[in-house]
């Protein structure tokens, strides 16, 4: 389309020395909107998924009192509208 462009990036990791069994994932996606001669949007979508990054997991559920840490993914959205003009 003539108004919407879409940019996406997929980053893959490795440790070759520790466990290079185990890939990094970085992914990005970018939509930008045109909307009209003054005003245009940005859609970012990130997806990250590092094995050396451990979160803990709201463990309230299964009666346990050491919280689960390991990896998970992780997500960001970023929506940004601009507005702009010339004189």
């Amino acid at each position: 389309m003539e108004n919407i462009s879409l940019e996406s990036k997929l980053d893959l990791f490795s440790n070759y020395l520790n466990h290079p069994e185990r890939i990094d994932v970085n992914c990005e996606i970018i939509i930008n909107l045109k909307v009209n001669k003054f005003i245009s949007a940005t859609l970012v979508s990130n997806l990250i998924y590092d094995y050396d990054t451990k979160i803990v997991k709201d463990t309230k559920d299964n009666g346990t009192t050491e919280p689960e840490k390991k990896p998970r993914i992780q997500l960001k959205n970023v929506f940004g509208v601009g507005l702009s003009y010339k004189f």
